[in-house]
């Protein structure tokens, strides 16, 4: 009887064989790419504490003032405001005192503007052009003269110039003066106008001789060629019932802190108001948002260690020490005052309604805070400056180039490149069992082959065979 298989040249499934054979064989490495998921599970976690973490650093840092800097500067800000914006601005720096004042604009600083007379005109030159030219010295000065002018510029003027060459010439000195030439019923008239408003701010000419012009000459000679058409000034306030002048626009020095932009003058007699507020916004918003990121921190890692021991599910960190380590420093710093705290009045975070509930979370109660900024704005920015310090120090040492989560990441990604050099080898040494089994089911099918054929060949010997009955009729 044959030997019956659906195998080619035997009976036996030698892929269907293999594949099973090779399924036990793989089962290394298939428990080395359950640990890279875990590995990689864990690189994944940490990059989730690691974020949030540094946002934690961010909020912060947001709470500590710049170098040079007090945490009362940093968070005692104004708002300014007045009533009739058009004819003033205002801004406030922390030097500010929060009030009310009544502010009139009897005089805008005005720009000083001269002309070359119709009458006696420099351009008597051929072709109405300046007969010498020279070294042309522009002075922005007060009008009588002072030992440290605004401005001083020479430049040169051709010989023979004409108005537009000279008006480009002082154009192009960048001289703190402006110059045009007006063609009209007269004439060319070099018009000359101070870039800046201002009492400080007279033009004075001198060096090239038909050009030359003072305006402390009375009454103007006949050589000087320009006559005033503006005067230069100041301008002049009232705040609070008290006048005030200064050389421009820009009031800087009547109140500490605050600096007005006069726009527009008064009507006669009329006053506004302006008003400066203290803005603590920036304050409580510094405040609300790091208690926020601390918020987050402490979720996070509740989430990445906890256990749930109805479903018997961990957290993909927990037990790891890592995670333990940076919950410990995060609530050491909450609870630990700062040094540069040490005998002020407000200590902890709870003293200015910043408070720890139950599972570790913080909660801003905003009526204390409220009452806390109002009695005491500077020992509250002081306390959170202190305070920011504290966990932006703490959240460096954890995430930074050398911090415990940067270290321990990079030892699972050792380990994975481990596991990588493991995998590779399994691999190659699967390739060689595979070759092996193929080869030694190969044979096994060939020898089979060749006893099928032998038990073929061997039934058909057996099938020519005289019958029994058919030997004892011949006899």
């Amino acid at each position: 009887m044959a030997i019956t298989s659906t195998g080619i040249g035997s009976n036996l499934d030698v892929d269907g064989i293999i594949t099973k054979l090779m399924s036990v064989e793989q089962r290394p490495l298939t428990a080395l790419s359950t640990k890279e998921a875990g590995y990689q599970a864990k690189i994944s976690a940490l990059g989730s504490l690691k974020g949030a973490l540094s946002a934690l650093q961010t909020a912060a840092a947001a709470l500590v003032p710049a170098s040079g800097s007090s945490a009362l500067d940093k968070f005692s800000v104004y708002k300014t405001s007045i009533a009739d914006a058009a004819i003033a601005s205002a801004t406030a720096t922390s030097s500010a005192v929060a009030g009310t004042y009544s502010l009139e604009v009897t005089q805008l600083a005005k720009p000083h503007r001269i002309a070359t007379s119709t009458t006696t005109t420099p351009f008597s030159g051929v072709g109405g052009t300046l007969i010498t030219g020279g070294t042309l010295t522009i002075t922005l000065d007060t009008k009588a003269g002072s030992s440290t002018p605004s401005k001083t510029t020479a430049l040169t003027i051709a010989n023979g110039a004409t108005p537009e060459a000279v008006r480009d010439a002082i154009n192009a000195a960048k001289a703190g003066v402006s110059a045009t030439v007006i063609n009209g019923t007269a004439g060319k008239q070099l018009i000359l106008v101070s870039d800046a408003p201002g009492s400080d701010q007279f033009i004075k000419l001198s060096g090239v001789a038909a050009l030359a012009y003072d305006p402390n000459a009375t009454p103007v000679p006949a050589t000087d060629a320009f006559t005033q058409t503006q005067t230069a000034q100041g301008s002049k306030i009232v705040l609070a019932g008290v006048e005030v002048s200064t050389n421009s626009n820009t009031v800087s020095s009547a109140i500490d802190g605050i600096t007005l932009n006069l726009t527009k003058e008064s009507a006669s007699g009329v006053s506004t108001t302006l008003t400066v507020t203290r803005d603590t916004t920036n304050l409580t918003t510094s405040i609300n948002a790091f208690v926020k990121a601390y918020n987050e921190v402490n979720s996070t890692i509740t989430s990445l260690g906890n256990y749930n021991a109805t479903t018997k599910v961990a957290g993909t960190l927990n037990g790891d020490n890592t995670l333990r380590s940076a919950q410990s420093i995060i609530r050491s710093t909450l609870s630990n005052v700062p040094t540069e705290l040490s005998g002020a009045t407000l200590q902890r975070l709870s003293d200015i309604g910043v408070r720890l509930q139950k599972d570790g979370s913080l909660t801003v109660d905003s009526s204390k805070l409220t009452a806390a900024i109002n009695g005491d704005i500077s020992g509250v920015a002081t306390l959170i400056s202190a305070y920011g310090n504290a966990f932006k120090t703490a959240t460096e040492g954890l995430t930074g180039n050398g911090g415990s989560i940067t270290t321990r990441t990079e030892g699972i990604q050792t380990s994975i490149k481990g596991l990588g050099k493991q995998s590779e080898a399994i691999v190659t040494r699967l390739k060689l069992i595979e070759a092996r089994y193929r080869k030694q089911f190969t044979d096994l099918d060939v020898m089979m082959s060749n006893m099928n054929q032998t038990s073929t060949y061997l039934t058909q010997q057996l099938a020519n065979l005289p019958q029994s009955g058919s030997l004892l009729n011949r006899n």
